[in-house]
């Protein structure tokens, strides 16, 4: 076996998320609990002995023991106590334990009583025997109840952390998923174009190839990104626009316009794919002889990014889903990328109908 295997074979196992959360919130809390304990202990003891040095001396010895065996107590648990706690069979084990912590601490004090330099003053100060015994045990008591309420608290709160991931897992991979639905769609509908090209217009038909060929690309060299900049979109949506002119020739004429600022701005893959199909596609049915004119209008304003694409035609809502789709592919990745932050609305204006895309605020699963 090489040195590497037995070193890596050698290295201890990585604890749970749970346990090592739990450890770094049990070690924190634990020593400010028993710091909080030992203060108060000072100023009591002070109180009773009617000498600080004494009393430093006995809230250090106690103390510390105290704190060792709630350590151990700790260590114990998360050892032996399976999970989740029984808290109803544990709670006689709780009691039981804390009167033994008590007793140990009792023991404790008897023999700090009978050290030498315990002088009059300092031994009366203790009182009875059972004084360590009741203030430890109410100590250990209050303590157990801290530290199982300190358990469920981070059981709950990784819970709620792993039912969070869980959620963005599934949302990333029904992301992947409709950017897989939505390349055979734009390709199926690219190819048929080109097919019905080569009979009459073979030249045309070449470029358009070239131009699905570069789309293509372009959609591929980002497979494994989410998002993009906005001006790689646009530079996209340019090249399948002038696919779709060479289709029609002199009855299609499409221009973008995008503000300068807004190039830098991260955005969906293929976000604009489904509203310029749209707008070819409804924009076309109308058999008004004249030419389609398409508008892609990009604006930023602050954290607020406007995208409006327009086309002749009517919008009639009522008579089929808007869009099929593309559109309803672009509505269930906006609800995933910006669950609170977009707005998408179809207008009708006058001859003209918009598609409005507002995005507001920082994307998710970037």
């Amino acid at each position: 076996m090489s040195p590497a295997r037995k070193r890596s074979g050698s290295r201890p196992a990585r604890l749970p998320l749970s346990e090592r959360v739990l450890t770094v919130r049990f070690r924190e809390a634990n020593i400010a609990a028993w710091l909080f304990i030992a203060s108060l202990g000072i100023i009591t003891r002070t109180a009773f002995f009617g000498n600080l040095s004494d009393a430093v001396v006995v809230t250090v010895v106690l103390d510390t023991i105290g704190f060792l065996l709630t350590c151990l107590v700790h260590v114990l648990i998360r050892s032996r106590v399976p999970q989740p706690f029984p808290t109803l069979k544990l709670l006689p084990l709780i009691v039981i334990g804390a009167v033994l912590g008590g007793m140990i601490q009792m023991g404790a004090a008897e023999g700090l009583r009978s050290l030498s330099f315990a002088h009059g003053e300092f031994q009366r100060a203790f009182g009875g025997r059972h004084v360590p015994l009741l203030y430890y045990t109410s100590i250990f008591l209050g303590w157990a109840l801290g530290y199982f309420w300190l358990t469920a608290d981070v059981s709950a709160r990784l819970e709620r952390v792993r039912r969070s991931e869980a959620q963005s897992a599934a949302a990333r991979a029904e992301l992947q998923q409709l950017k897989v639905q939505l390349d055979p769609h734009f390709l199926f509908n690219a190819l048929n174009t080109v097919t019905a090209e080569i009979p009459e217009r073979p030249d045309v038909a070449l470029e358009m190839t070239r131009r699905i060929a570069g789309y293509m690309r372009y959609c591929l060299d980002h497979k494994e990104r989410s998002v993009c900049w906005l001006c790689d979109e646009i530079d996209a949506v340019r090249s399948y626009l002038r696919i779709q002119e060479l289709r029609f020739d002199s009855h299609l004429t499409c221009t973008v316009d995008m503000d300068p600022q807004a190039e830098h701005v991260l955005v969906p893959h293929l976000i604009l794919q489904g509203l310029v199909e749209n707008a070819v596609k409804h924009g076309l049915r109308p058999a008004t002889g004249a030419p389609l004119r398409i508008n892609v209008s990009v604006r930023l304003d602050a954290d607020r990014l406007m995208i409006v694409v327009t086309n002749p035609g009517r919008y009639a809502p009522g008579a089929r889903p808007a869009g099929g789709l593309g559109l309803a592919n672009l509505r269930r990745r906006l609800q995933l990328h910006y669950p609170d932050g977009h707005d998408l609305a179809i207008m009708q204006d006058g001859d003209l109908v918009s598609v409005r895309l507002v995005l507001r605020g920082a994307i998710c699963f970037a």
